[in-house]
């Protein structure tokens, strides 16, 4: 069993490793290679692995791997208190042995996925930079992916399931689907509780973080707010999602759950239960199953094997021409806009694009939007700019 210290439970985020090109002839069976990925100085501190830096992913190579085809991609997030092998430790890789397509279990840490407030420095950690910015380039580079975002997952369990539906909604024109399995989806839900805890459990005093909110700053305030995927459900819009949650009542897979079944039933099933809420207001393409079972490995195993049955790479709506999506990072990509601000925002920013319109609310910074074209438009917020009307000089 996995365990879960006091009221918060215990996420398992798992990485699929991925190898190097396959031998001839090609291996019958799945691979699991470890490779390093290296964190840009000031991103991920050595003190937040619980091995040598550099950070590290699992790989999973699929059957008969060839390096000159190209697969979909499945990106699976580890969870609280595992690092990037624990998946492939607890046989939670085994329903993928099969799954034609390159499974990456990157290293998450104990961080949430987040870039960590520090008292609105927003410094180090940051774990979503260093999985959107250097991890996904990362894998492009270094692996045969299929470019369609019918072909590209992310998933994971717990606190993995808060990065995937996070994280997907920062990157919603490269990920398709999206799965939360027992997921920590709704970070605000007795937010006074929750998110010192999520502290006290990363370790971050100890690591000589003493910020009394290091992760979100304050539990209701805009930082908080602008992480939070039940709050930021309709960034999915065009991506299809799975969820699942176990009601705490013991399963014919677990049957002695233990505290196991305390920390589903009175923390993941409330936080799902808002989630799918939230996704159903916001007409996002969901499928959302609730089923007996607590917060340990064999009811993680089921779960997974109903995501995989549900499908990973059914099709999904490639370019809309219109959408809406809000953030607090600095910088990131939405669709085929990129972003960067001046300065980090100071309160949420909502992007939206009708057509060639793109128009940015207020963010406190100008902000820097680059164009199809060459050209690079800066600008302050709030603003409204018709990309199609600016020609490089």
């Amino acid at each position: 069993m996995i365990g879960c210290s006091g009221a918060l439970l215990a996420a398992t985020l798992v990485g699929v490793g991925a190898g190097t090109a396959a031998s001839s002839p090609a291996p019958s069976k799945a691979q699991l290679v470890t490779i390093d990925i290296p964190a840009p100085p000031g991103e991920v501190a050595p003190k937040w692995l619980s091995y040598p830096a550099p950070p590290r992913a699992n790989v999973l190579l699929p059957p008969g791997y060839n390096p000159r085809k190209h697969y979909p991609l499945v990106v699976f997030l580890n969870g609280l208190d595992l690092d990037y092998d624990s998946y492939a430790q607890y046989g939670l890789t085994k329903p993928f042995d099969h799954l034609d397509a390159i499974v990456v279990m990157p290293e998450g840490g104990n961080g949430w996925f987040t870039d960590w407030w520090n008292d609105g420095e927003r410094g180090s950690p940051s774990w979503e930079s260093y999985e959107l910015q250097t991890v996904i380039p990362a894998i492009l580079a270094r692996y045969p992916i299929r470019p369609q975002r019918r072909y590209h997952a992310l998933i994971g369990i717990s606190m993995g399931g808060l990065g995937a539906t996070y994280l997907g909604g920062r990157l919603p024109g490269f990920f398709g689907s999206v799965a939360s399995l027992s997921g920590f989806v709704d970070t605000q839900w007795n937010a006074t509780v929750v998110q010192p805890a999520m502290a006290v459990f990363s370790e971050a005093e100890s690591k000589g973080d003493n910020d009394p909110d290091p992760i979100y700053g304050p539990p209701y305030g805009f930082y908080a707010t602008g992480h939070n995927p039940t709050t930021l459900a309709a960034n999915l819009k065009y991506s299809r999602v799975f969820e699942s949650t176990g009601t705490g009542i013991p399963s014919k897979a677990d049957p002695d759950p233990g505290p196991f079944a305390l920390q589903e039933e009175q923390i993941i099933y409330p936080m799902s239960q808002n989630y799918d809420a939230a996704l159903v207001a916001a007409g996002v393409d969901v499928t959302y199953e609730v089923h007996p079972g607590g917060h340990d490995i064999p009811d993680f195993l089921n779960e997974i094997k109903a995501m995989l049955r549900w499908g990973l790479f059914d099709p999904v709506r490639n370019e809309p021409r219109s959408w809406d999506n809000q953030t607090v990072a600095r910088r990131g990509e939405l669709w085929d806009i990129g972003y960067r601000f001046a300065s980090p925002p100071t309160q949420i920013v909502t992007f939206s694009q009708a057509g060639t319109v793109l128009s940015i609310s207020a963010a406190g910074s100008a902000v820097t939007i680059p164009t199809d074209t060459g050209c690079t438009i800066h600008a302050s917020t709030p603003t409204t700019i018709d990309l199609s009307g600016h020609t490089c000089r």
